[in-house]
């Protein structure tokens, strides 16, 4: 239960924050193309924390870890309010990724121990983003949503202090180990790659919405349909195969840029919103539960998952902005069908019995 609060509050806290990031960048002056550069600089603290909390969870208590990264984020996340250019935004926003990457493999090897549903507490996640994207439509503010944001993290502190450390076996960590990365590496450049391009189109969407002529709420709203989706769905994915889950996951995900792109108006938004819900959901369970399942260092897989995705984000972000910057967003768009395609390619070779049973 604990534990489902913690994933629900920190989710709708990171939405709620980041939603309008690009454009609060804009109202500083700033060009696309740094907005592309703020992104990286969160996504390459991330990447970092996410790697190096992910190994120590292997081998050090949980809940200290958890209850420290919930304690710095919701610092750093206030700390957002003081931005005034975009210097100082990039500085903060490392600040913010680098807290934010601290604790989540934490959460997820603590679940995995505990024998909760990893699709389950996902759901969670996803029910905070919905929640996150409504609040950040309805107040607008976004001053008022970095406050905001840092109050559901000081919560989820506070929530957290009632967790007990989940009962595991001790293992021996190395972090120059190669082992995890080598055995996972399907999921991780298969994720990669579809990530990247998905980043590349959310770094510039709410923009994209703009320029289709939607306001605010209407951002909130629209944003709020995919998490909603994604809370129904992952509840009902343990039964599937994990193999299956990422390939379906990846198909889907293209097929929603692809509607993207196709977008007349705001509203026409939507089907693409309802599209990756289902391919998010899908891929994220089941790279989860693949990693974790094959591991013996379940945290340290889960935590370079979640690397994974933050080097996405930064190379999503760069080429993103810079594909907006000098071609538009259709463009944008493409480049992430591309990357879906190539996801699926890299996935389907690596993941043959043949090429598994050699690497």
């Amino acid at each position: 239960m604990i534990l489902n609060l913690v994933q629900f509050l920190t989710n709708s806290s990171l939405v709620m924050s980041g939603i309008f990031i690009p454009v609060f960048a804009r109202s500083l002056g700033v060009s696309y193309f740094e907005v592309g550069l703020i992104s990286a600089f969160f996504s390459a603290a991330s990447f970092f924390s996410s790697f190096i909390f992910g190994k120590s969870a292997d081998s050090n208590r949980l809940r200290p870890i958890i209850l420290s990264g919930l304690a710095v984020s919701a610092v750093s996340l206030f700390m957002q309010v003081f931005a005034y250019n975009a210097a100082s935004l990039a500085t903060i926003r490392a600040m913010v990724g680098f807290s934010v990457g601290v604790y989540p493999a934490a959460l997820i090897v603590s679940v995995y121990y505990e024998k909760g549903s990893i699709g389950k507490f996902s759901s969670f996640g996803s029910l905070g983003w919905m929640a996150g994207y409504l609040i950040a439509g309805f107040i607008g503010n976004i001053e008022h949503l970095f406050v905001l944001s840092s109050l559901f993290f000081t919560i989820a502190f506070l929530a957290a202090l009632g967790l007990t450390d989940a009962q595991r076996p001790s293992i021996s960590v190395s972090y120059f180990s190669l082992d995890v990365l080598r055995n996972n590496l399907d999921v991780y450049l298969s994720m990669f790659l579809r990530h990247m391009g998905a980043v590349a189109v959310w770094i510039i969407l709410p923009l994209y919405m703009i320029f289709l002529d939607a306001s605010n709420f209407w951002i909130g709203i629209i944003y709020a349909i995919n998490p909603f989706i994604q809370f129904i769905v992952m509840r009902r994915l343990d039964k599937f195969r994990n193999e299956w889950l990422i390939k379906w996951g990846i198909i889907i995900s293209g097929l929603s840029f692809i509607s993207y792109s196709l977008a007349q108006d705001f509203c026409s938004i939507v089907p693409g919103m309802i599209l990756i819900a289902f391919g998010w959901s899908f891929l994220y369970v089941g790279a989860n539960q693949l990693v974790v399942e094959r591991s013996i260092e379940k945290a340290s897989s889960a935590g370079i998952l979640n690397s994974t995705t933050s080097a996405a984000d930064i190379a999503g972000s760069i080429i993103g902005g810079l594909i907006m910057q000098y071609f538009g967003f259709k463009q944008t768009m493409m480049f992430a069908v591309i990357c879906s395609i190539l996801a699926m390619m890299v996935f389907s070779w690596m993941n043959r019995p043949s090429h598994k049973s050699s690497i």
